[in-house]
């Protein structure tokens, strides 16, 4: 296995860390039913990794003009709301990955869609929130992913050139920020597979965070 030499690990979250993005599908699905609309599988897994904005302009290209905008959100919020509150588990291996990480002495950061209190509430939930030297997320970007702003953002609040961080990603939208960042990237599949080109410029394609400490030349 490839033991990779890098000076930072910067983490998504949504699908990533936690498993959050089977609850947002949910949500999306139950809201269009709602409303007496649909969505196939394939649209709706395209949402993955995408900010508010993004996933609102997509939702309005497929459906139209027409489409009830504002009683699609008040119920996507009430059933997103409802679902989070019961709780938003890690994704398997990931309070094993940041702890080896940072036991390494490697720096951490976190580069997300997700706004900063929510980011900051589940990493808190999570006991994982100290971990984290920074955090760059939705309001310190005015281009969110597939832009590769937040992971520029993250890198240069650490101090540590791009092309020394390792992305931890699991989204197509993610993987395409980070390498469009020139970090070194490694996607855990969360909703859809990597495609033949993400795969070829990823470092590794791993089943789950459990083997990220391999590639770092550790074990958890």
């Amino acid at each position: 296995m490839t033991r990779l030499a890098v000076a930072a690990v910067v983490f998504d979250l949504d699908g990533t860390l936690i498993d959050s993005e089977s609850i947002y599908r949910a949500a999306l699905v139950q809201a269009l039913e709602a409303v007496g609309l649909a969505a196939d599988e394939a649209f709706v897994h395209g949402l993955a990794g995408l900010a508010g904005a993004a996933v609102n302009a997509r939702i309005l290209a497929r459906f139209g003009a027409d489409f009830p905008a504002v009683a699609f959100r008040r119920a996507y919020l009430a059933r997103r709301d409802a679902l989070v509150g019961a709780g938003v588990p890690l994704k398997p291996g990931a309070a094993a990955a940041v702890r080896f990480v940072a036991g390494r002495g490697i720096r951490l950061a976190l580069a997300t869609s997700a706004l900063r209190e929510t980011a900051v509430a589940h990493l808190a939930r999570l006991e994982l929130l100290a971990y984290f030297d920074v955090l760059a997320v939705r309001e310190d970007v005015e281009r969110t992913k597939p832009f590769p702003d937040v992971f520029l953002t993250a890198a240069r609040r650490l101090g540590v050139p791009p092309a020394a961080c390792l992305a931890v990603e699991d989204s197509h939208a993610g993987v395409q920020a980070a390498l469009a960042a020139g970090m070194m990237t490694v996607m855990v599949p969360d909703v859809a597979p990597p495609t033949p080109e993400m795969r070829a410029r990823c470092v590794a394609v791993p089943a789950s965070l459990h083997e990220l400490p391999g590639l770092l030349g550790g074990a958890a």
